[in-house]
């Protein structure tokens, strides 16, 4: 599953640039940010599936319960830098020629899998999930891709219980990174106002697909809205000069909303390529974890 996320080209520039990381995570590591001692420091962090052979003492009963599934119990120190992957799973994501719901998926899986060389744990889940998925720094790499690959389109939902629970255990130790089309404000703005109450910083990645910004129509067409019934327009250089002016202020309107919930915003298209993007984050820092 990890081959339809990225090409063994890719993957291993995006080795290389773990590298990079596993660099500055060591420098970080003779400092006191962070503490690997075990005791009475050690709170809650998350949830990851059981696997075989995992420690049963660290296995959630009451979750089981309600769930008839077996999750572990994750526990870390404070201070111990924490990436939060978020996807926004509403079924506008699933659309393009070159499909936004995997370029938001190649952006995040690249970015979670450069962040376990510089962050303690990566947590993975779509905004609407019962459950976080949780990976350590010394976890498998073919087991991050996989899970980030098996995501499915779902549909607009405002963040579930366990996505704010994971802001609200280490808040100010964690990094958000919320890859989303914006077509639907209310789950990511949501989520950007708990990461801002816990103090989180937060990135949002607004994808776009380039025939959503110029589209090529011309004539009488037959439009598919997500709800209610198929349309017929006549589309002509009006119809598109009214529809990129009001998708460009539609563009600027998320981008101010974004800002003043006091996060970081990167617009990219369905169409990129993720290593600059991960190359920018880096750049800035946020992935090292130091305030």
């Amino acid at each position: 599953m990890a081959q339809s996320l990225f090409t063994e080209q890719e993957l291993a520039r995006l080795r290389r640039l773990r590298l990079a990381g596993e660099r500055v995570r060591s420098l970080a590591l003779r400092g006191e940010r962070r503490s690997r001692q075990l005791g009475s420091g050690l709170e809650f962090g998350a949830y990851r599936p059981y696997s075989q052979g995992d420690d049963l003492r660290r296995v959630d009963w009451n979750v089981y319960g309600r769930l008839d599934q077996l999750f572990l119990k994750l526990f870390e120190a404070p201070g111990q830098l924490r990436l939060l992957l978020a996807l926004d799973a509403a079924p506008t994501m699933d659309f393009g020629v070159r499909n936004k719901w995997l370029a938001a998926k190649r952006v995040l899986a690249a970015l979670g899998l450069v962040a376990q060389a510089t962050a303690d744990r990566v947590l993975l889940a779509r905004y609407e999930d019962a459950a976080v998925q949780s990976f350590d720094a010394s976890g498998s790499e073919q087991a991050f891709l996989e899970a980030v690959a098996a995501m499915t389109v779902s549909r607009e939902e405002l963040p579930s219980a366990a996505v704010r629970s994971a802001l609200a255990a280490r808040g100010r130790d964690t990094v958000l990174l919320a890859a989303t089309d914006m077509q639907s404000k209310a789950g990511t703005l949501a989520l950007l106002s708990e990461a801002r109450r816990f103090g989180a910083r937060a990135v949002v990645i607004s994808l776009h697909a380039d025939e959503e910004l110029q589209p090529q129509l011309e004539g009488l067409t037959r439009l598919s809205p997500l709800a209610g019934n198929p349309l017929k327009l006549r589309i002509d250089a009006r119809v598109l000069e009214a529809y990129r002016k009001e998708v460009e202020d539609y563009r600027r309107a998320c981008q101010a909303a974004i800002r003043a919930a006091g996060a970081g915003c990167i617009e990219v298209s369905s169409t990129v390529d993720v290593e600059p993007v991960v190359v920018e984050l880096l750049r800035s820092g946020l992935l090292e974890g130091a305030r």
